[in-house]
């Protein structure tokens, strides 16, 4: 077996690795968030139901309807603004930098240098392999 055959068989083991390795953490993170698939969950697909159709009533019963939802769509709006503008004021116990919020960035930013340094090697021993 030549040096080109054994490159590639190498190239494809590592795919082949990336590949089942990215699903399997892909099926973790999921399994987490939405709890344990199993197989008679996975081949279920449900579309999407349209909404029954609402009926409108009539003569006087139409306005008074009316403006019972225009006046309910009026409060909900009203009350939607004061909740936007309540949560728009920044809260002094979250904007403010404390020691473990510091800690949590300089992890964070650790771990991003980490990781680009470990692509960045990843990267180069496929490119060795290759040539």
């Amino acid at each position: 077996m030549g040096k080109t055959y054994l490159r590639l068989l190498l190239v494809v083991l590592g795919i082949g690795f990336s590949i089942f390795f990215g699903v399997d953490l892909a099926t973790r993170g999921v399994e987490r968030v939405h709890g344990p698939i199993t197989g008679q969950d996975a081949a279920i697909v449900r579309p999407l139901q349209p909404a029954a159709p609402v009926k409108q009533p009539e003569g006087r019963e139409a306005d008074a309807a009316g403006k019972t939802q225009t006046a309910a769509k009026q409060a909900d709006k009203e009350a939607k603004d004061k909740a936007a503008s309540e949560a728009a004021e920044p809260r002094k116990e979250i904007t403010e930098a404390s020691g473990i919020n510091r800690f949590g960035n300089k992890v964070g930013e650790l771990l991003q240098i980490i990781t680009y340094h470990g692509i960045r090697w990843f990267v180069a021993l496929f490119d060795a392999i290759t040539e």
